[in-house]
């Protein structure tokens, strides 16, 4: 397994199981999250694991971001998983949450070929990279 792909299971692990101290075996919890990780089939993946180490159900609810921050602000779900920084430090210090934890990040790669006509090789970022494609045509 990919090292990157290790921490990260192992971070999602550690949110999932700090749910587990606050909740009872035999309850139900409720994650609202974002569609996008929803759609990824992660949660096919790690959910039955952490169902079966703490014998606590989670129901997830797929929403965009601010919607799952409104969903929490009302108390309608235990835990989220979204993703604007900005936002759930703001959903925080409101003291609408507690705990929040970074859990997973993009990686962008832009991939052409090795004759690199546009010069992305020499961009600073991908703003500089798909600037110099937009300006060379490629």
């Amino acid at each position: 397994m990919a090292p990157g792909l290790l921490k990260f299971l192992k971070s999602a692990a550690l949110s999932l199981a700090a749910l587990a101290s606050a909740a009872q075996a035999g309850e139900t919890i409720v994650l609202a999250s974002t569609t996008s990780t929803e759609q990824s089939g992660l949660f096919n993946f790690i959910l039955p694991i952490f169902e079966k180490d703490s014998g606590i159900a989670v129901k997830v609810v797929a929403l965009g971001t601010g919607q799952a921050l409104d969903v929490g602000r009302r108390g309608d779900a235990d835990v989220l998983l979204v993703h604007d920084r900005a936002a759930e430090d703001k959903f925080v210090a409101e003291g609408y949450g507690v705990g929040r934890r970074d859990v997973m990040y993009n990686d962008f790669v832009l991939v052409g070929p090795a004759a690199d006509a546009a010069g992305v090789k020499a961009a600073k970022d991908a703003v500089d990279a798909f600037g110099r494609i937009a300006r060379k045509g490629s």
